[in-house]
């Protein structure tokens, strides 16, 4: 019983104190989230990573609305769907330029 206690304190506690460990000193929480520049109430999903985007040039903190980057992430069922997602992607590069495809490889989990 003890050492399942112990097992379960360590996977709570001592992963994020390694994982906070790796993460440079400078590494804030971001002030803001890469999210729909329309969004107007809080993100109900939000993802941290740290990673670097090719607009900065070091390891960062980044935290990203995946809310409203699912869009991108499915497959479009219809023809409708496709043309929404083609002028969503559209919107995003524009907003994003090259780190978009660095963003969407996060929330695929290929970062």
């Amino acid at each position: 019983m003890k050492k399942g206690v112990m097992m379960l304190a360590w996977r709570v506690l001592g992963v994020p104190l390694v994982i906070a460990g790796v993460m440079p000193a400078q590494a804030d929480v971001p002030q803001q989230c890469i999210q729909n520049k329309n969004r107007f109430k809080a993100c109900p999903h939000q993802l941290y990573r740290a990673d670097i985007l090719p607009s900065q040039n070091e390891l960062q903190l980044i935290c990203i609305c995946v809310t409203d980057f699912l869009p991108l992430l499915q497959q479009p069922g219809s023809e409708q769907q496709r043309i929404e997602q083609n002028m969503t992607r559209r919107q995003y590069q524009a907003e994003y330029k090259e780190d978009l495809p660095v963003i969407l490889a996060i929330l695929k989990r290929q970062r």
